[in-house]
């Protein structure tokens, strides 16, 4: 069978990622499969403080002060107004007040858009994608990527996280990626949509941009 491609840029600055069955294989040897694979004790339609550990999979940069914010303001978070729908099925009214959730996280003290959205994902796997700073913000939304390596600048605006959302969505939707998807998912049946988008974009990212992690147990 021959290689799968996945097209993604949403009509604006497109990449075609050759190889993408591969690189979802490769993806079973990130830390980043074990979040996805963890199934959180917490409570699903609540933010705790606890539901930061997680996110130490997928290379978040947390510190005390997100503890406290949830400590303090966690309960304030509310997922009830979250359609109950996967991300490639929402409207862009759904896709507002799913941006207006993430951002007013991403307001609080230790927070942006990358953690918010790394503690959210597991509440909502599949309607809320991983909104990596480095990975969605600096490189696939970004023209000037990969000629210039992608920065790691925070993100806040309720807006920038909203176009993020359509952007994904648009890939996710796309007619070239139909049978795409299906060929992906058979390689992982578990995954929703946005996890395997997120799998595979982060794997061709690392590709083009590598990154030398800390070894297990290194101090800061």
């Amino acid at each position: 069978m021959s290689s799968i491609s996945l097209t993604v840029g949403a009509g604006q600055i497109d990449r075609v990622i050759p190889n993408a069955d591969e690189l979802l294989r490769q993806y079973r040897n990130d830390t980043g499969y074990f979040y996805l694979d963890y199934q959180p004790i917490t409570p699903p339609d609540k933010i705790v403080p606890e539901d930061l550990a997680v996110t130490l999979l997928v290379n978040s940069q947390v510190g005390w002060k997100a503890f406290h914010s949830l400590q303090e303001h966690g309960k304030t978070i509310d997922l009830s107004c979250m359609p109950e729908k996967s991300l490639e099925q929402t409207s862009p009214e759904e896709r507002r007040q799913i941006a207006a959730v993430i951002a007013r996280m991403a307001q609080l003290p230790g927070f942006a858009a990358s953690v918010a959205t790394k503690v959210l994902h597991k509440k909502r796997p599949a309607l809320i994608p991983i909104l990596d700073n480095q990975a969605i913000f600096g490189a696939y939304m970004n023209p000037d990527w990969p000629q210039k390596p992608a920065g790691g600048d925070s993100i806040k605006s309720q807006d920038l996280i909203c176009n993020a959302l359509d952007w994904i969505t648009f890939d996710l939707n796309r007619p070239e990626n139909t049978s795409v998807w299906s060929r992906l998912h058979s390689i992982e049946l578990a995954r929703s949509r946005i996890q395997l988008f997120d799998s595979v974009w982060w794997m061709y990212f690392r590709t083009i941009q590598p990154v030398v992690r800390r070894k297990d147990g290194d101090g800061i």
